[in-house]
C-alpha cells in the first residue's frame, strides 16, 4: 500500500504541476539601508506548465502581453502597421528573470537605454527546511532558510501548489514560495493571489535590435559603470540582429551624441537609481 500510495502521489504531482499559473506578489524594499519607508510594486510570476517561468513587474507584464498579441496578430496578416502604447516610467523595473526548470538555468534580461542584455546564470541555492508551519492565503506553509547574495533569507512555501519556484531568483523548494524576506526585513516578497491561466509574453523583445549576450561578470562591470555614469551605455557597441521584421523606436527624443542630452540623461538616471542604492544582492552568487 505504501508503494501504491507513493506512485499515486507522484501521479497527482504530475497532473497538478503540468499547469500554467500566474502568481502576483507584492514586493516591498528599502531603497537605502537606513530608509524609514518602503517602496513597493506588484510583480507577476508566470509559470508555464511547470517547464519554465518568467518573473517581471506587473505593469511590464501587462505591456508585454499586449505587445505580444499585437505582434502575433500583425504577423498573421503580414502587412500594415503597428503601434505600441507602452507605459514607460510607471514601473521602476524593466528586467525579466526567466527560469528553465529542465536545465536549471536562469536568464536575466535587462534593458539599458536601447540595449537589451541577456545574462545566463546558474544559481545554486541551498535550503534548510524547518519544521515550523503556518497558514498564508489559506494554504498550509512551511518555513525554510538560505543564504543568497550575502543575505540571509526566510521563506514560506506550500506543497499544495507543487511548483518548485518563487519570486526573483528563488526556487528549489518542494512547493511554491508564498513569502520570502531577508533577515533584516529590507526586502519582502509576499504573494497576493494565484490563478490557473496561460499567458504569452514571447514577443516582448520584438523590434529590439541591440541584443547582447554576455557573462555575468561582464554584465556586472557594465552595470557598475552605468551606476556611476549612465550615459556610458551610449558608447557600448553591439552587433544588430534582424529576423526579417523591422520596427522604429525613438527613446527620449534626443541625440545620444549630444553632450547636453548626455548630461540630462545622467541627471535623470542617477536620480532614478536612488531607488536601488540598497541592492538585493550584495554579492553575485550566480555563475
Amino acid at each position: 500500500m505504501k508503494i501504491k500510495s507513493y506512485f499515486f502521489s507522484l501521479f497527482l504531482f504530475g497532473i497538478f504541476s503540468a499547469q500554467s499559473y500566474k502568481a502576483v506578489y507584492d514586493f516591498k524594499w528599502k531603497p537605502q539601508k537606513n530608509a524609514t519607508e518602503y517602496l513597493h510594486e506588484d510583480f507577476a510570476l508566470l509559470i508555464n506548465e511547470n517547464k519554465s517561468s518568467d518573473f517581471l513587474s506587473y505593469i511590464k507584464f501587462k505591456n508585454d502581453s499586449t505587445k505580444t498579441k499585437t505582434v502575433k496578430d500583425f504577423k498573421k496578416i503580414g502587412q500594415g502597421s503597428m503601434s505600441f502604447n507602452y507605459k514607460y516610467g510607471e514601473s521602476k523595473f524593466n528586467d525579466v528573470i526567466s527560469k528553465n526548470y529542465i536545465n536549471k538555468e536562469i536568464l536575466f534580461q535587462k534593458q539599458l537605454y536601447d540595449k537589451l542584455f541577456l545574462v545566463k546564470n546558474e544559481c545554486k541555492i541551498n535550503w534548510k527546511i524547518n519544521s515550523e508551519k503556518d497558514k498564508l492565503l489559506g494554504y498550509s506553509v512551511q518555513k525554510a532558510s538560505t543564504e543568497f547574495g550575502s543575505r540571509k533569507w526566510i521563506a514560506w512555501f506550500t506543497t499544495e501548489i507543487p511548483v518548485q519556484d518563487g519570486p526573483y531568483k528563488f526556487s528549489g523548494l518542494p512547493g511554491l514560495i508564498l513569502k520570502i524576506t531577508d533577515s533584516e526585513n529590507e526586502f519582502i516578497y509576499e504573494m497576493k493571489s494565484i490563478t490557473k491561466e496561460t499567458n504569452d509574453i514571447s514577443e516582448r523583445n520584438y523590434g529590439v535590435t541591440n541584443t547582447i549576450k554576455l557573462s555575468s561578470e561582464k554584465y556586472q562591470k557594465i552595470w557598475e559603470d552605468y551606476k556611476k555614469q549612465p550615459s556610458s551605455i551610449f558608447n557600448y557597441l553591439t552587433q544588430t540582429n534582424n529576423d526579417g521584421w523591422t520596427a522604429n523606436y525613438t527613446i527620449g527624443g534626443g541625440n545620444p551624441n549630444d553632450k547636453k542630452y548626455q548630461e540630462k540623461f545622467d541627471k535623470q538616471q542617477l536620480e532614478f537609481l536612488k531607488n536601488f542604492e540598497n541592492p538585493i544582492e550584495l554579492k553575485n552568487d550566480c555563475l
